[in-house]
This record gives structure tokens, C-alpha cells and sequence, in this order.
């Protein structure tokens, strides 16, 4: 395993960002960690230093880099999805535009070895798949309904197409994508907070879809885990070149709980771990053909799955895609070439997860 001097974690105050944070420091190891961030304003840990720049401003992520020169950047900003926020424009400057001005920034610093790009494994171009592959085509048209999932596979191919075998000091610089698939997990303000608040808002008895197909998700502190066993081959592959095949330089890789679950399988396990006894649960269903294609039922689907609180936001059909459609994915490549396994299941998740929110309800 190779030794990370000093890790900057790029978003280090969001919700993978932190868990990673976390991950780094519970090793006690000296690794100096760096958080950089437009605010830097929770979730804040003690023995990190926090630099605040945005990721969009080139000269304010030279700067910061330049300062602290660490070994390798993990690179976690995004714009929130759930709710959507942020207009296509939007999400291109700062998942295509920001991770370019840190790649560039990285591969000027000689002593930034390796750099590590958070994707997504719902980047792919097909809609409905089962143990979907890497090599799988993906969707990289910025300006489509997609386009929060579409800027970061074109985010993730320019960090992968950026990698190359130069020396460090040379301007060489190792990369990899990690493509989660749905995260979940403490200060979860998205997954779980949209659950619970569709069981606040007395909403659980609405379903799109027939809720047969099986759908990946994976807790957030396995993520981590991903993302720095990813930093920490790159770093050795700077110094010896592996073996044909078994590389992780320039390579993407899903990162799931290998552990498919039925989308409202999934939701009412968060519901009966907030205290909700689903057994007798009849729920309404709204056909999702209906929902998929009609305005009027996306509405009620909207209506169904309230996005948040006091959100006014319709579900997109990406969002009803997401609740009907089969999304697994192999995650073979991840076991064999990072050494990646979940340590932590689904179900200890949820509990996790839930406990840290239920405070709020």
C-alpha cells in the first residue's frame, strides 16, 4: 500500500467530500489533509486546513495548489442533484470547466502525483441495464435533460484521456475516475433526506412503477474507501509501472454495494428505520409508462415523491428513470485492480444514515 503524504480533497465540506476527510484522518497515519471549497462552511474537521477557492476561478486553484503542493487531489465538487440546482451551464462550469483548471494546475505541480475524479456510474448512455461494464458507452451531450450526469462523463473522460507516464516532476500525472452509483449515509441531505421527508409529509403511499426492477446504491464511507485506494494506486504507479492489464492510471471504475435492492424495497427500510411500521403499507401505484410519458402523471409523480421539504421542483424523468428501470453494475473491475470490497452492507447503512438525520424531523 503506498503512503499518502498529503491529500487535497476538493469539495472536502459536502457529503462524500467530508466522509473522505473522515476516512483520511481515522488512519492516524500524517497524512496532511487539505480541504478546498467555494465556503468551507460545515462539516468541518480538526488537524485539516481549509483553503477556500472555486474550482471555475483558474487563478484561485493555481494559487491554492501552489501553495500546498500535495501528492494527490481527489475531486468531489458537484453541483447538488436532489433537488436539482443549477442550470446546464452551470453544471458544465464546474464539472467539465473546474475539473480542467485542476488537472491543469496538477500537472504543473511537481510534486502532484496522481489526481482522482469523482464521476458517476449513471454517466452511461442506455437507460435500463443489468451489470453494466466500464467499456460501456456513455452519454456526453451537455446541453440534453441529463446534463448533471452528462457533464461529469465528459468530466470523466478528460480526467482519464489526462493521464500519462511522464515523471512527476516532468508534468506527468496519473488519473482515475470513481462512477458511484446512488449514495447513502450520515448527513445525507439528498438520498435520504428526500425519503424522509416524503414519509414527513405523509406521502408513502404513492409508488411509481411496480417496483421490480433492481437498482444499485452504495454507503458513502465504502465510496471513500474507493477514492483513496484509488489515490493511493496512482501514487504507486508513479514510481513502478504495474503489470499489463492491472492498471489503475487512466482507468474508471463503478462502485456499488454489490448489493441490488428494489428502489421502494430500499425506501421503506429508511421509513422503518425512522420509526414507520410499512407491513400493512397498500401503497397507490402510478403506472410508470404513465408517468414517463404523460406531463399530468409526472406532475402526480411529483406530487408522489415530493423532492425535500418545501421543495417545488418537478421530478425529471431521469428521477422517475431512477425509480422503474433496472441500474446494476459489475463491479469486478473495482475488486480486482483497487482491491475495493463494501465493508459496510445496505442495512447498516440505512441505520446510519437515518440516525444522523432523525434528529432533524
Amino acid at each position: 500500500m503506498a503512503t499518502l503524504h498529503s491529500v487535497l480533497i476538493v469539495g472536502g465540506c459536502g457529503f462524500l467530500g467530508h466522509h473522505i476527510v473522515d476516512h483520511l484522518l481515522a488512519r492516524k497515519d500524517g497524512t496532511k489533509v487539505y480541504v478546498m471549497g467555494r465556503s468551507n462552511g460545515s462539516l468541518r474537521r480538526h488537524g485539516v486546513e481549509y483553503l477556500k477557492a472555486d474550482v471555475s476561478d483558474n487563478r484561485s486553484v493555481e494559487s491554492v495548489v501552489n501553495s500546498i503542493k500535495p501528492q494527490a487531489i481527489i475531486n468531489t465538487a458537484a453541483p447538488i442533484t436532489y433537488p436539482l440546482k443549477g442550470t446546464p451551464e452551470f453544471h458544465y462550469k464546474v464539472n467539465v470547466e473546474g475539473t480542467a483548471n485542476l488537472m491543469r494546475a496538477a500537472a504543473a505541480c511537481p510534486n502532484t502525483a496522481a489526481f482522482v475524479y469523482t464521476s458517476s456510474a449513471h454517466t452511461l448512455l442506455k437507460s435500463d441495464y443489468l451489470d453494466a461494464k466500464e467499456s460501456d458507452p456513455v452519454d456526453e451531450s451537455p446541453d440534453g435533460p441529463r446534463y448533471p450526469t452528462t457533464t461529469k462523463a465528459i468530466a470523466d473522460r478528460l480526467t482519464r484521456s489526462s493521464n500519462n507516464d511522464l515523471p512527476i516532476e516532468a508534468g506527468g500525472l496519473r488519473t482515475a475516475s470513481i462512477r458511484p452509483c446512488a449514495m447513502f449515509g450520515e448527513n445525507d441531505i439528498q438520498l435520504l433526506n428526500t425519503m424522509l421527508c416524503q414519509l414527513q409529509e405523509n406521502r408513502q403511499g404513492y409508488q411509481i412503477g411496480s417496483n421490480t426492477a433492481l437498482y444499485d446504491f452504495v454507503y458513502v464511507g465504502n465510496v471513500a474507501e474507493a477514492h483513496i485506494k484509488a489515490a493511493e494506486a496512482l501514487v504507486r504507479e508513479a514510481v513502478h509501472r504495474p503489470e499489463e492489464g492491472k492498471q489503475v492510471a487512466g482507468e474508471s471504475f463503478f462502485i456499488t454495494n454489490d448489493d441490488p435492492r428494489h428502489f421502494y424495497d430500499f425506501m421503506r427500510q429508511v421509513w422503518q428505520n425512522a420509526g414507520y411500521d410499512t407491513s400493512t403499507l397498500t401503497p397507490t401505484i402510478i403506472p410508470s409508462t404513465v408517468a414517463l410519458t404523460t406531463a399530468s402523471a409526472s406532475d402526480w409523480a411529483t406530487w408522489a415523491f415530493h423532492l425535500g421539504r418545501s421543495s417545488s421542483s418537478s421530478l425529471s424523468r431521469e428521477d422517475i428513470e431512477h425509480l422503474c428501470l433496472n441500474r446494476t453494475h459489475d463491479i469486478s473491475k473495482a475488486r480486482e485492480r483497487l482491491g475495493y470490497s463494501p465493508t459496510v452492507t445496505i442495512d447498516e447503512g440505512i441505520e446510519r444514515g437515518v440516525r444522523s438525520l432523525c434528529q432533524d424531523y
